[in-house]
């Protein structure tokens, strides 16, 4: 049947299933389509009886299944497409007989192993496409025998090895495209003969070694690709030849030297990419000449000189990014030229000087980014001008003067960030305009008065920073209706008054920063309603009253700061419904009573200050159950007992102050091996028993204070092996035996104070081996013996005390 079909076209049907076996015998087939339907199932071997087929189209199915070798059977074939399908295995060595073959397009498929040899056997291939696929291995020598190649697309494969000197040869080819590989080696100067040449994408590859000059005999290359290569020496002058250019990418390599003036010939560039390379030199000035040029990119380099005023002829430019580079001098009043540029970036270079008032004419600007330079001067008023603009930052310079009122024209304006400079007077009345602003950072500068209540109208606002200013009087209530807010930092301003109650209103909250003020009044019980905080710091202000009980209902809470107010009543037992926990300081308020067995349940604390209140009672037993508590700090208290048990055990202290309680217990045992240990503070408790010989484990330990208690016993010669020492604190306590000689072993400890004791013996000589040490106290003991001349060693000691003693002599004779 259908003996006589000569052409069978089902393209674009929806058609499914698998191709039958029985196609094989309409062998007066010229042309068989199958393309863009639903195919599945492997492609039927019995194609390959096909004998008269010129063109075959199967791209776009979901076949499946290696390529058959029966297609080599088709030797009148000059087009073959089976481009996108779930093709697997690797490209048959029969394909080699198919000598008409023009067209091979095989892309988008699974396709691995090598490309073979026999390819250079296709004389009559015009185009050649492999790409997408999983083929690795090196690009075949044999390449170069296709001399009528136009078009070759291996991109995105697995190929290695060098780029073989052979492709040279192809002097018809339009494109070449061998990007997304992991070629290496270097580009070979035979790539100059390819002088049909219009497209050449080597990008995402491996290749090293300088740009060859022969490049520039490509005098029809209209794209030049060469991106994040390991390439490296010079831009070559040569490139100055390929004046029909209109896209050079040179970024992500290692390239060094200048950028040549030569690169002003290439009129036609529309983009030019060299970021993250190691280029320096300054900017040419022959820059000006690129006219068309809509994108310049020369960020992340080591340019240095100014920027030339040329850059104002670029007319036609959009995007500009210069930043990351060592641009020094003033930005040219000639930016202002630039009217159809929509990014400018020049962050984190040496610009100095003020900004042009020129900036405003920049009206179709959307990104503008001046952070990290040396600007100095106000903040222009022409920047009101700029009503496209979406993100403008100008954080770390020297701006001064106050923000102009104009900014509130900026209505597109989703991020702001001015923070870092001396910026000085109010905030301005005009900044509640800025409806879209999702993004506000105002820190770190000299801003003063009080926060307008405008800044309620900035719903969409998700961060807002303007801590570290001068800025007074109260929060304002209108503060709740910032209801996207995820992150709000007042901290370090001069504002007063009560947190007000609608903060309860910020419920997405996740950081809540209101330290170092002068705040009033009791925390609020709506702050309960912020259920999303991880951060919440409220230390150094004057807040009083009791921790109201609601904040046992922020479960995400992570870390919580309220040291360092006049807080008073008992710490509420709901704090231990905060099982998140790793960081809690109620330091230096006015709590009392006990602590709330509920601490028992804060497993995660890695931080936990409780020091100078008036709390009372036994320590919980299992506060170091967690055993991920680094900073322990109780001290100046009224608790007594025993030392908790779980505290022997807890190997991650890094900080531990127990000191100015009644304590009791034996300091022997109460105590376990702490390796991150650097502070240790027992002093003024009731511990007794003899020091531990744990605490020579104790490695990183810096300063060890076990004064006013009631230890007996000698002074351990371990002692001396704590090489971190700078700070050893034994005094008022009931030690005997001499002080020993490894004592002289410290040789980092600056403070040592014994006194108070009934230590025996000679002072040892060794101690004269402190070369740091500041203070000795060693008075009311009973030593005696000469003081030591070795003494006199100790060149940085300026507190000396050994009075109450029994040396008859001060010094030998």
């Amino acid at each position: 049947m259908l003996e006589s079909l000569h052409y069978l076209d089902l393209r674009a049907n929806n058609l499914s299933g698998h191709i039958p076996w029985e196609i094989g015998r309409l062998d007066s087939l010229l042309e068989l389509g199958f393309s863009r339907n639903k195919f599945t199932g492997p492609i039927p071997a019995s194609l390959g009886n096909l004998g008269s087929l010129i063109h075959l189209y199967l791209l776009k199915n979901q076949l499946s299944g290696p390529i058959p070798a029966s297609l080599g059977k088709l030797g009148n074939l000059t087009e073959l497409r089976i481009s996108h399908n779930n093709i697997v295995g690797s490209l048959p060595r029969e394909i080699s007989d198919l000598r008409n073959l023009k067209s091979l397009f095989l892309q988008q498929n699974q396709l691995s192993g090598p490309i073979p040899l026999e390819i250079g056997r296709l004389t009559a291939l015009v185009k050649l496409d492999l790409s997408n696929n999983n083929i690795n291995g090196s690009i075949p020598h044999s390449i170069g025998n296709l001399a009528s190649l136009s078009f070759l697309d291996l991109e995105e494969n697995g190929l290695s090895g060098p780029i073989p000197s052979e492709i040279g040869r192809l002097t018809a080819l339009v494109k070449l495209d061998l990007s997304n590989n992991n070629i290496n080696g270097s580009i070979p100067h035979s790539i100059g003969n390819l002088a049909s040449l219009s497209f050449l994408d080597l990008e995402e590859n491996g290749l090293s070694g300088p740009i060859p000059s022969e490049i520039g005999r490509l005098a029809a290359l209209d794209e030049l690709d060469l991106s994040n290569n390991n390439i490296n020496g010079s831009i070559p002058r040569s490139i100055g030849n390929l004046t029909s250019l209109s896209f050079l990418d040179l970024k992500e390599n290692g390239l060094s030297g200048p950028i040549p003036s030569e690169i002003g010939r290439l009129t036609a560039l529309v983009e030019l990419h060299l970021s993250n390379n190691n280029i320096n030199g300054s900017i040419p000035h022959s820059i000006g000449n690129l006219t068309s040029l809509s994108l310049l990119s020369l960020e992340e380099n080591g340019l240095s000189g100014p920027i030339p005023s040329e850059i104002g002829r670029l007319t036609a430019l959009v995007k500009l990014d210069l930043s990351n580079n060592n641009i020094n001098g003033s930005i040219p009043h000639s930016i202002g030229n630039l009217a159809s540029l929509s990014f400018l970036d020049l962050e984190e270079n040496g610009l100095s000087g003020p900004i042009p008032s020129e900036i405003g004419r920049l009206a179709t600007l959307d990104e503008l980014d001046l952070s990290n330079n040396n600007i100095n001067g106000s903040i222009p008023r022409s920047i009101g001008n700029l009503t496209s603009l979406s993100f403008l930052d100008l954080e770390e310079n020297g701006l001064s003067g106050p923000i102009p009122s104009e900014i509130g024209r900026l209505t597109a304006l989703v991020k702001l960030d001015l923070s870092k400079n001396n910026i000085n007077g109010s905030i301005p009345h005009s900044i509640g305009n800025l409806a879209s602003l999702f993004f506000l950072d105002l820190e770190e500068n000299g801003l003063s008065g009080p926060i307008p209540s405008e800044i309620g109208r900035l719903a969409a606002l998700d961060e807002l920073d303007l801590s570290n200013n001068n800025i007074n009087g109260s929060i304002p209530r209108c503060i709740g209706n910032l209801t996207s807010l995820s992150f709000l930092d007042l901290e370090e301003n001069g504002l007063s008054g009560p947190i007000p109650s609608e903060i309860g209103r910020l419920t997405a909250l996740v950081e809540l920063h209101l330290s170092n003020n002068n705040i009033n009044g009791s925390i609020p019980h709506s702050i309960g309603n912020l259920t999303s905080l991880s951060l919440l710091s409220l230390e150094e202000n004057g807040l009083s009253g009791p921790i109201t009980l609601e904040i046992g209902r922020l479960t995400s809470l992570t870390k919580l700061y309220i040291y360092d107010n006049t807080l008073t009543g008992p710490i509420p037992a709901s704090l231990g419904s905060l099982a998140n926990l790793t960081e809690l300081s109620l330091a230096e308020n006015k709590f009392f009573g006990s602590l709330p067995s509920e601490f028992n349940k804060l497993t995660q604390l890695t931080y936990l200050q409780l020091y100078n209140n008036e709390l009372e009672g036994e320590l919980p037993t299992d506060v170091c159950l967690g055993r991920s508590l680094q900073n322990f700090s109780i001290g100046n208290n009224h608790f007594t007992g025993p030392i908790p048990t779980s505290l022997e055990n807890c190997s991650t202290l890094i900080r531990l102050r127990l000191d100015g309680n009644q304590l009791i217990g034996n300091i022997a045992n109460a105590f376990g091996i702490y390796p991150n240990l650097t502070f240790m503070d027992l002093s003024h408790n009731h511990l007794r028993g003899e020091i531990s010989w744990k605490w020579e484990h104790c490695s990183n330990l810096m300063s060890l204070r076990i004064s006013n208690n009631d230890l007996s016993g000698e002074i351990p010669a371990i002692l001396g092996r704590m090489a971190k020492l700078q700070e050893l604190n034994l005094s008022s306590n009931n030690l005997r035996g001499e002080i020993p000689r490894e004592m002289g072993s410290l040789s980092m400890l600056l403070d040592l104070d014994l006194s108070n004791n009934a230590i025996t013996g000679n002072v040892p000589i060794e101690i004269g081996l402190l070369s740091y040490l500041e203070k000795l106290n060693l008075a009311s003991n009973n030593l005696s013996g000469y003081i030591p001349m070795q003494l006199g060693s100790c060149k940085h000691l300026f507190s000396l005390n050994l009075s109450r003693n029994k040396s008859r002599e001060a010094f030998p004779p």
